[in-house]
């Protein structure tokens, strides 16, 4: 699957959450196309943007009380061990590890992600904002 192609799929339908993915999806628009010297520090950058952005959404379950919060964040934990043993890999040398990461389990776990766990919380702040 195309990289682009895959990438348009992740919206959620609610401005303010895809708004808080796109930084996350501008790095990821660059990662597979990065020379050697960018990759490293590209995919260090997208560790960060994860990072803040989990946090964010988490901050937002956490305020509303949301259900799923503990399963969301299970698998915002799952995948961030995924980027960090990914990034000992990247530091090592070994860069083909963390391009793997990138365009092989990123799509079908951000596909999976954004149709399931992110669009219920999606689902759940517009209803919030309404009431």
């Amino acid at each position: 699957m195309p990289f682009h192609f895959w990438l348009s799929k992740l919206s959620t339908g609610a401005s303010f959450l895809d708004a808080l993915h796109h930084d996350c999806r501008q790095t990821l628009l660059f990662l597979p196309y990065a020379v050697d010297r960018e990759f490293k520090s590209g995919y260090d950058t997208l560790i960060c943007k994860f990072e803040r952005t989990f946090r964010t959404e988490e901050r937002w379950m956490e305020e509303m009380d949301f259900p799923e919060l503990r399963q969301h964040r299970e698998q915002h934990a799952s995948m961030l061990a995924t980027l960090y043993q990914g990034q000992t890999q990247v530091m090592a040398g070994n860069l083909q590890c963390g391009r793997d990461i990138i365009e092989k389990f990123l799509p079908q776990w951000l596909l999976l992600h954004a149709s399931s766990m992110d669009a219920s919380l999606a689902s759940e702040l517009a209803f919030s904002a309404t009431a």
